[in-house]
Formats: structure tokens, C-alpha cells, sequence
């Protein structure tokens, strides 16, 4: 009677985490500038996983301009301390995170590419987005979770991040999802404008940065529950039967 308890409450535990298999982000939806540019600002992030991939779905309040630049941050629960502090995306614009950024997702037009920091920026294969992208509101971006470093279980905080077209327009807000107390890049030199032109999602005013409302884990995907929750029944019969016997 023990081990079938325990199973149940397994079996419990394991719908519950189910249920974080996709989770909302909601943005502030604040932009600097009249122009599209990017996006206009984030409207929400969406996360959800699978066994072996993750997506990120990006949604703006305008349609997303030629060149789409974003960069997603990602920084590992337990693993801050052996990630990048030097504010300076591998690509170029001035963001970061001060207590270290463990691996990256950096947009182009098309598509997106995977980095992770072991000691020095190492690029992953690219892909297109899944679905989304230039003239649309939402850009979605789907990796295989080694890519990033990640596997079941794993938990991260992250920020998301744009740049402006090229153009001398606005364009979307940094940060519109974790920080509101500083409006977007407004300078067209790849550096928002945030005093000392860093955006630094861990000590900026005003964010919440490394909270529940950046905070997503890894878990297994519906399917997957579902393959082991029947297995997990049919246990339960197994351990009913022989003690009846």
C-alpha cells in the first residue's frame, strides 16, 4: 500500500510540473520612437519545451521590421558565476547581464543562432524561425536544448533584448519584459541609452530581474508524461496484484 501512495503522489507531482511546460512572459509594451523598428516593443515571451527542444515566442505591438536583432539571455540557475560579465553581446550591442550570462540566442532577419559561454563564446548552428518573423507581430524561435547548454531540469532566468533597424527611428524597448525604468536606445550607435549606454538586466533600476516573473524550468513535455505515467500505472497494477496474492 506504501509504494502505490508513493506512486500516486508521483504520478501528482509530475502533472503539476506539467503545467509548466509553456509559460507567458507578459511585457510592458513600452517603445521609444513612432517607427516599426523591430517591433515596436515586447508585447510578451512565450516558453515552452519539449524532451529535446525549446521555444521562444517573441511577440511585439508592431510588425517586426527587416532586420530583426534579438539577443535572449539566458543565466542558469547555480551557474551565474561562470558566465560572461563583460556587457557586450558577441555580436556587437552593449547588453548583458553583470552577474554573468551563460549562453545566448541572437536574432538576424531570417533566423537565430545558439551561443554558449564556456570561458569564451562558442556559436551553435543556426536556424529559421519557426514561425513569425519580418512583417509579422511575433517571431518564433525554436533550438534544441543542448544548443543552449540546457536538459531536463534545468532552470534559467533570462532577459530579451532588441536593436534598432540601421535607421535614425526608435525602436523597441530593452528589456520591456524584466525593466521599465529606462526607455530604449535612442543614440543609433547599437547602445541603449541607459546612462553610461549599458543595459545591465541584473542591477538596472527598476527590474526584476532573477524572479519568478524571469524564471523558467525545464520539464518533461505532456507526451513524455503521458508515455510515464503509463508506465507508472501499469507498476501500480503490478504491486496491487501481489498484494492480493
Amino acid at each position: 500500500m506504501k509504494t502505490i501512495v508513493s506512486l500516486v503522489s508521483a504520478l501528482t507531482a509530475l502533472a503539476a510540473s506539467t503545467a509548466m511546460a509553456q509559460t507567458t512572459y507578459p511585457g510592458s509594451g513600452v517603445a521609444d520612437g513612432s517607427a516599426p523598428a523591430d517591433g515596436g516593443a515586447f508585447n510578451s515571451v512565450v516558453i515552452s519545451n519539449s524532451a529535446s527542444t525549446i521555444s521562444f515566442t517573441i511577440n511585439s505591438t508592431q510588425p517586426m521590421a527587416s532586420y530583426i536583432f534579438y539577443s535572449i539571455e539566458l543565466q542558469m540557475v547555480g551557474q551565474a558565476g561562470s558566465g560572461y560579465t563583460g556587457l557586450v553581446n558577441p555580436w556587437g550591442p552593449h547588453v548583458g547581464i553583470s552577474t554573468g550570462v551563460n549562453a545566448l540566442i541572437n536574432t538576424y532577419g531570417s533566423g537565430a543562432t545558439p551561443l554558449t559561454y564556456n570561458g569564451s563564446w562558442v556559436s551553435g548552428s543556426g536556424t529559421s524561425y519557426a514561425a513569425g518573423g519580418t512583417g509579422f507581430n511575433s517571431a518564433t524561435i525554436t533550438l534544441p536544448l543542448s544548443s543552449l547548454g540546457l536538459s531536463l531540469g534545468n532552470s534559467f532566468n533570462f532577459d530579451v533584448v532588441s536593436s534598432y533597424t540601421g535607421g535614425t527611428s526608435g525602436q523597441a524597448a530593452y528589456g520591456a519584459l524584466d525593466n521599465t525604468g529606462y526607455l530604449p536606445e535612442s543614440d543609433n550607435s547599437y547602445q541603449p541609452w541607459l546612462g553610461s549606454n549599458f543595459y545591465d538586466s541584473a542591477t538596472s533600476a527598476g527590474t526584476t530581474f532573477g524572479t519568478v516573473a524571469d524564471l523558467y524550468t525545464i520539464v518533461p513535455e505532456p507526451a513524455s508524461c503521458a508515455l510515464m505515467g503509463l508506465g507508472a500505472l501499469a507498476l501500480i497494477r503490478r504491486v496491487a496484484r501481489q498484494n492480493v496474492k
